[in-house]
């Protein structure tokens, strides 16, 4: 595959999501990421281990699926950030990078020393990426947050769901993830700021400002007529009748809309055609913007077949539709595979597995196989060598437990 950012030095100093995932990104193009973990605990995603959801008889019962999802393919080294020491062990690190990123609060790293303007005196030319909670300005700043706290104060939970169902957060991290893409795009683009001007960088995304971003359209809707839309139900907050889930005999398929064109079709393959041209099915917005009753109808119809068949026809017509499925389900399928988003794990205790890979191609090639998460500190006496210790002074570190 494609290596687009080989040679670039990332140091994440981050937990959980938000930064590791945003670092996971650029180590999927090429960049080599050194993750630095707390020395008695790591990452805490190391600590939701398969037993914790599936129980202790569920198999790979001591595998970290979290962990593996979030660190495939970097390198990490163990610093207690509480002494001299490990500070200046990322000091090093950070003279040699190009990036640091992190998820800590804001206000953590500088505490410690680690701040931009202390980062940049050593490395003029550093990327320094922070993962937020609520942004960089305002009362909230130093506040603590978490995913559903972000999709419940951006209007995200109010919107999911039907009418009477309590506020639902979505079934994903969606926060946390998108926000890692935002945090990764904002890296990229100071990545280029830096080789333009010569001078060091500061980012700032946060899971609460990407949750309004990706809300854009409903949001402004709000904001130019005074209304609140409606939730989403089974489709979206503006689309309701010919949009979302079906059920069928066997399960549910998908439906996106079905325009002028292929309305027609639609009737006649769902054997509605008497209701093709009556205003209140027919019409193109009503039945996609306001189609309580050619749901209604639509209710009745699909039970009667099966997905299978029901996806024949359609797909056939060019209706836009899909079967629902399962992770299971997923898991199995072919495109998935051949576009590198599942990639095969050869885990040393899990044999080989499929995990989650990269939503991006560069130049037509896919990777096919992915790297594994590091152990605990694997790398450390690599990664002191390379910024210039000693075996004593490693030896050292050792003995005083900053490393």
């Amino acid at each position: 595959m494609s290596r687009a950012l080989e040679g670039l030095k990332v140091v994440e100093i981050g937990q959980e999501i938000q930064a590791p995932f945003a670092s996971l990104f650029l180590a999927d193009l090429g960049a080599d990421v050194i993750k630095v973990e707390n020395r008695e605990t790591g990452d805490l995603s190391r600590f939701m281990l398969a037993a914790l959801i599936g129980g202790p008889e569920v198999k790979n019962a001591a595998i970290s699926h979290y962990f593996i999802a979030m660190n495939r393919g970097k390198r990490s080294i163990t610093i207690d950030l509480k002494q001299p020491a490990g500070i200046e062990i990322v000091r090093r690190l950070v003279k040699a990078a190009d990036v640091l990123v992190t998820n800590y609060r804001p206000g953590v790293l500088e505490r410690l020393g680690l701040s931009f303007e202390e980062l940049k005196k050593i490395n003029p030319k550093i990327v320094f990426a922070q993962g937020s909670s609520w942004g960089p300005k305002g009362d909230w700043v130093r506040r603590p947050s978490r995913d559903t706290l972000a999709q419940a104060a951006s209007g995200i939970m109010a919107k999911t769901g039907r009418p009477g169902d309590p506020p639902m957060p979505s079934a994903i991290l969606v926060a946390d993830h998108s926000g890692g893409l935002s945090l990764a795009s904002g890296i990229l683009a100071a990545l280029v700021a830096r080789d333009r001007t010569g001078q060091a960088q500061r980012v700032d995304a946060s899971i609460y400002g990407t949750m309004i971003a990706m809300q854009g359209m409903e949001i402004d809707y709000t904001s130019l007529t005074g209304q609140e839309p409606e939730r989403a139900g089974r489709g979206h907050q503006f689309l309701h009748g010919l949009w979302g889930a079906y059920q069928t005999k066997d399960g549910h398929i998908c439906i996106a809309g079905v325009d002028d064109k292929r309305w027609p079709v639609f009737c006649k393959i769902m054997g509605i055609q008497h209701l093709e041209n009556i205003p209140e099915y027919g019409d193109n917005v009503v039945r996609n913007f306001h189609g309580d009753k050619i749901q209604a109808v639509l209710d009745e119809i699909f039970p009667k077949r099966t997905s299978a068949e029901w996806l024949k026809e359609l797909n056939e017509a060019d209706i836009l539709v899909t079967e629902v499925v399962d992770y299971r389900t997923m898991l199995k399928n072919e495109q998935a595979r051949v576009n590198g988003y599942l990639l095969e794990l050869d885990h040393p205790t899990a044999g080989k597995i499929l995990v989650s890979g990269a939503p991006v191609t560069i130049n037509g090639e896919v990777p096919k196989e992915a790297k594994l998460p590091p152990e605990h500190g694997q790398h450390s006496e690599e990664i002191l060598l390379e910024v210039g210790y000693s075996w004593e002074e490693i030896s050292h570190l050792r003995e005083s437990g900053a490393v």
